[in-house]
């Protein structure tokens, strides 16, 4: 008797050591960072905004990132915003350029919430030093090879109250995020999809921010992207930031 039902038991013990998350939150969130960390990217992207009428405005632009801080964006059309430039060498040191202007001027820390170029891209989004340094994350359930994450702000200027996350543990790429603002109440949804391997990395190449409050959409298509192309740290400079 004693036999038959250890018989029965090791099935179901095995069954809950396969269901068991093999990482922690912060562990997971750490795989996240390093799978997307490179010594530098360089990439042309379209972007497509759709409002809730579904007007679209379709932009063209150049992305080059150095390491997990140093990102610089220069739009490359339609001819009224060409020359634009963003500059980040951290989520508290962010610069923007506007031809029609004609000088740099620095985005101060309660700006840095606020619609990138009028995208549903925030310029803390995309300045972001990786999700680890601004989180801590819990594991909410592990299934199929997939981790759905909570995660909480570190102490600070936090735009979100938490973060919702889902990845694979075979590519550890954010297939979707939620993003829920101050007052608890979701407020965006991210979700990557078109998943390639480039030099041993895996990028998102499609991604589609949908803002539920605004009823507005970001769609971004990665057209070409280089890893580890030997970026100069002289290109993350104001001075930079104005050239054409």
């Amino acid at each position: 008797m004693k036999k038959s039902m250890l018989f029965f038991m090791i099935p179901a013990v095995l069954l809950l050591i396969n269901a068991a998350p093999l990482l922690t939150g912060d562990q997971v969130l750490k795989k996240i960072d390093d799978q997307q960390l490179t010594k530098d990217k360089v990439s042309v992207a379209e972007m497509k905004l759709i409002d809730s009428s579904g007007t679209t405005t379709e932009r063209t632009l150049k992305m080059y990132t150095k390491g997990a801080d140093e990102h610089l964006i220069r739009f490359l059309a339609p001819a009224d915003i060409k020359g634009t430039g963003f500059l980040s060498r951290s989520s508290d040191n962010m610069w923007l350029y506007l031809p029609a202007l004609g000088k740099v001027r620095r985005i101060a820390g309660h700006v840095s919430h606020g619609s990138f170029m009028g995208s549903d891209f925030s310029y803390r989004d995309l300045s972001s030093s990786g999700l680890s340094h601004d989180f801590t994350a819990t594991v909410v359930s592990f299934k199929d090879g997939e981790y759905e994450l909570l995660l909480k702000p570190k102490p600070g200027d936090a735009a979100y109250s938490m973060v919702k996350v889902w990845t694979r543990d075979d590519n550890f790429v954010p297939l979707k995020m939620e993003f829920y603002d101050k007052s608890g109440k979701l407020l965006k949804i991210l979700v990557n999809t078109e998943i390639k391997k480039i030099d041993g990395k895996w990028f998102p190449m499609s991604m589609a921010m949908d803002n539920v409050q605004e009823n507005h959409k970001t769609e971004i298509v990665v057209k070409e992207l280089k890893i580890n192309t030997g970026l100069r740290d002289s290109i993350f400079t104001e001075r930079t930031l104005k050239e054409q």
